[in-house]
């Protein structure tokens, strides 16, 4: 229980925003979502500020995202924003997950990195670099898949069903990737029983006395 309040505090403390908007969007409606949104991304800009503390450019990405889900949702006043609006933001932050994945340090490993146990990553380790890179790639398909999935909900029901189907779909798929990315450690030891994301063999060492 300690480990995953330590998990969902980093998460929080970079998506906090995007998280409160959802939270309060599924349970009081839109209006009441941005505002308590826009009250929350001020506080944290003042806390930020006063406790010396970074921007990252996950946090950035975080508040963005809240503030674009947030217009659109408010515009979203038509069957024809609703049922599209959900597979345009996927696709976006799939792109996001995507760029993430390029670089010295994929986007996984900066949120592994927050955690409660990321100071023993031994994120040096080219084996370690290649798993949280697939694991971005993954994440990045997996809002892609999401995506599609309301894209073919939104069409294919009646709207208040397909908004419900796609409430539930949401949530329980994103709670299944939360867990998988929990189980970080784990799901790297498997992968490298499979043969994946192994250690580089060295070369032996040969000897450098001449043959007689």
């Amino acid at each position: 229980m300690k480990r995953f309040m330590a998990s969902f505090g980093g998460l929080f403390n970079t998506f906090g925003a995007l998280i409160l908007y959802w939270l309060v969007f599924l349970t009081f409606g839109i209006k009441p979502a941005i505002a308590v949104t826009l009250v929350f991304i001020v506080a944290e800009i003042i806390w930020r500020m006063a406790t010396h503390r970074p921007f990252p450019v996950l946090w950035w990405f975080s508040n963005t995202m809240a503030l674009v889900f947030g217009a659109v949702d408010l515009y979203a006043n038509t069957p024809f924003m609703l049922r599209y609006e959900a597979s345009v933001s996927n696709l976006i932050t799939a792109a996001f997950f995507a760029a993430g994945a390029v670089g010295e340090e994929p986007l996984i490993l900066r949120f592994a990195m927050h955690s409660k146990n990321g100071n023993t990553i031994p994120k040096d380790k080219p084996e370690v670099i290649q798993f949280f890179r697939a694991f971005t790639l993954l994440w990045a398909a997996y809002f892609v898949a999401r995506a599609g999935a309301y894209l073919w909900i939104m069409n294919a029901f009646p709207l208040p069903k397909a908004l419900m189907l796609r409430t539930v779909i949401s949530w329980g798929s994103l709670g299944v990737m939360a867990l998988i990315s929990m189980k970080g450690r784990r799901v790297f030891a498997l992968c490298q029983r499979f043969g994946w994301f192994v250690a580089p063999s060295k070369a032996p060492l040969t000897s450098s006395r001449p043959n007689t």
